[in-house]
């Protein structure tokens, strides 16, 4: 069973090679497609009375072994450059909220009988509703009273459709709600310039391991800005710096086209 285990985790580590994902022995995040799976394992009891009940027995033991290796997971995903879930979900409200969440989970694929008369089966989160539960009730600023609300600019020929920063070489991680920086440290793209409706439905950012890959993304497909990071910042080493010759690339092309208000950033990483 263990190499068929092993078997499974190296096919799903070639499926997603183009994409970022932490593949962990029992699951893994997918920061590209914003999900997290896990495989959960059920043995036939020993008080079953026909084939059929053993069956539904391991699939429910099964489900039960996939939420809780669904709750490990999620607990060590990251979160900024500074915190994982496992932080988060010291608030009381908050680690109800994401168990009640995970409960919901939904299984991917079909069960797989083993040789052994075990059942391994997978289920999976979408990022975006544990992006709902911790992102804060407003991110963007409300605007000044008697201040004319900025109209949204749909790109046209030659405008920018979003950002590519490349962070390849440095060492950078992925995370759900990572920042970029200038030079200085201070914030160009985080909490407060983003809209937290397109972050919980779409991702605070995207990422991908290939230029091509990124510039095919619905996120930023079209004609994205592309940006080399210079460093990164944070314990988690999550936050991008970028030159301050670039910031004003991307704060320019924020004014025309609302790219960080909607989320239209995308990672490199290696």
């Amino acid at each position: 069973m263990k190499r068929l285990i092993g078997l499974t985790a190296i096919l799903c580590t070639m499926a997603f090679s183009q994409g970022v994902v932490t593949q962990l022995e029992k699951g893994s995040i997918n920061y590209s497609d914003q999900t997290i799976s896990a495989i959960g394992i059920g043995f036939v009891p020993q008080n079953a009375i026909n084939a059929g009940q053993a069956r539904r027995m391991a699939l429910r033991i099964a489900k039960q072994d996939a939420l809780r290796q669904l709750i490990e997971i999620v607990n060590g995903v990251t979160l900024t450059s500074e915190t994982t879930m496992s932080g988060a979900m010291v608030d009381d409200v908050i680690n109800t909220k994401v168990q009640g969440f995970i409960r919901g989970a939904r299984q991917t694929g079909q069960p797989k009988y083993l040789s052994d008369t075990s059942v391994e089966v997978e289920y999976a989160v979408p990022m975006s509703g544990i992006s709902d539960i911790i992102l804060p009730p407003v991110t963007v600023p409300a605007a000044a009273p008697g201040t004319p609300a900025a109209a949204a600019t749909t790109p046209t020929t030659g405008g920018i459709t979003g950002v590519i920063i490349d962070a390849r070489g440095l060492q950078a991680r992925p995370a759900m709600a990572p920042r970029i920086l200038d030079q200085n440290g201070n914030p160009v793209y985080g909490p407060g310039t983003y809209s937290r409706e397109y972050a919980v439905t779409n991702g605070v950012a995207g990422y991908s391991k290939s230029l091509e890959a990124a510039q095919k993304d619905a996120r930023v497909m079209g004609n994205p800005l592309v940006v080399k990071g210079v460093a990164t910042a944070g314990t988690n080493r999550t936050d991008i710096t970028i030159s301050n010759a670039d910031v004003s690339k991307i704060d320019a092309a924020n004014r025309s086209y609302n790219v960080l208000k909607d989320c239209r950033v995308l990672i490199l990483l290696d």
